[in-house]
């Protein structure tokens, strides 16, 4: 990606920044933020088809995930009897939800699957979207944040070590993934968008 290669300089994240892309956010995606955490206190669970079926459709709209077969997604995610491992941030998680198969073909809805589990439980579940994986790959090129290549993102128990990484490296303290994710994306859509 030709922007991605060109030699910028990148603001150095501090709690400030990330202060200012967070009220951003709160300013800008509030509501449907808001729509969609009520969703899910109203189903809370994932036993319930209805339930599933809703907060799946809310997140493919809301966070235009493009999945053309959300009942079928949403059918898979009762299936595989989650909570449990949803409430103690079991990344697997993540993998499960994300493969499924639509018409014969194997699919990996992984950006959708890490919304899926972070509207369940948001500090064990950082939200990868292709924006953060974007910004993260320009700051390890400016500043070298992790002692480690960035290796696959989609995978995600790495893409937790990489955002463990970040914060370490940045001083950024006791930051959660929410004010992490909002950051990442709000900085990533600024700079790449």
């Amino acid at each position: 990606m030709l922007e991605d290669q060109v030699a910028m300089e990148l603001d150095r994240p501090t709690i400030e920044l990330i202060e200012v892309y967070g009220s951003q956010w709160e300013h800008n995606g509030r509501a449907e933020e808001e729509a969609i955490k009520a969703l899910f206190k109203i189903f809370p669970d994932n036993k319930e088809y209805t339930g599933v079926l809703l907060k799946s459709m809310v997140i493919n709209t809301l966070y235009s995930t493009q999945i053309r077969a959300i009942v079928i997604v949403a059918r898979h995610i009762l299936r595989l009897n989650i909570d449990t491992e949803l409430k103690r941030g079991d990344p697997q998680v993540v993998d499960q939800i994300a493969k499924v198969t639509i018409k014969g073909k194997v699919r990996r809805n992984y950006a959708f699957a890490t919304k899926y589990c972070s509207f369940h439980n948001p500090f064990e579940y950082p939200i990868y979207d292709s924006f953060v994986d974007r910004v993260l790959r320009a700051y390890q090129r400016q500043d070298g944040f992790s002692s480690k290549p960035l290796g696959d993102l989609k995978e995600y128990r790495q893409f937790k070590e990489v955002l463990k990484a970040f914060v370490t490296f940045y001083e950024l303290g006791n930051l959660n993934s929410k004010e992490l994710d909002k950051f990442l994306w709000g900085y990533g859509k600024k700079t790449f968008g």
